[in-house]
């Protein structure tokens, strides 16, 4: 039987605070194994099945220094079903790099897309990239 969807996201969540601390050791158990999951991450770029996906976050979550971070999440969206789920959030925190000094305000919109698998519920795709100004046409 497949967990409470709300309560596999607290988990999520906590990994998530993890992740942009450096430790990638709470989220890697959330991602699938599937060779059908992929990542379109906030550092840029994309991978796509589970051995080059679960090599991407662990290279992202090293990118953060350990800084006490607590990600929060604003959904805009959720729907979940009988063997799939997906988010759209927005998740603001402020992070430390491992190769920048200071703090820096971390700002991303987020789309997962989550699939029932082996009794729990997995990761199968990220989308994640900066929460930029909204851009408005130019009238002429």
């Amino acid at each position: 039987m497949t967990p409470d969807f709300e309560s596999f996201l607290r988990r999520f969540e906590e990994a998530n605070s993890a992740f942009v601390n450096g430790d990638v050791s709470q989220w890697m158990p959330l991602v699938s194994r599937s060779e059908v999951s992929s990542i379109f991450g906030g550092f840029g770029g994309f991978e796509t099945g589970s051995t080059q996906v679960g090599a991407r976050y662990q290279w992202a979550s090293a990118q953060f220094a350990p800084s006490g971070a607590k990600v929060e999440f604003e959904y805009l969206d959720k729907h979940v079903g009988p063997d799939s789920a997906y988010t759209v959030a927005i998740e603001r925190c402020t992070v430390r790099y491992v190769d920048r000094p200071g703090e820096h305000h971390h700002e991303l919109r987020v789309t997962m897309v989550f699939r029932a698998e082996d009794g729990d519920w997995k990761m199968v795709h990220r989308h994640a990239d900066p929460l930029n100004r909204k851009a408005t046409p130019e009238v002429g």
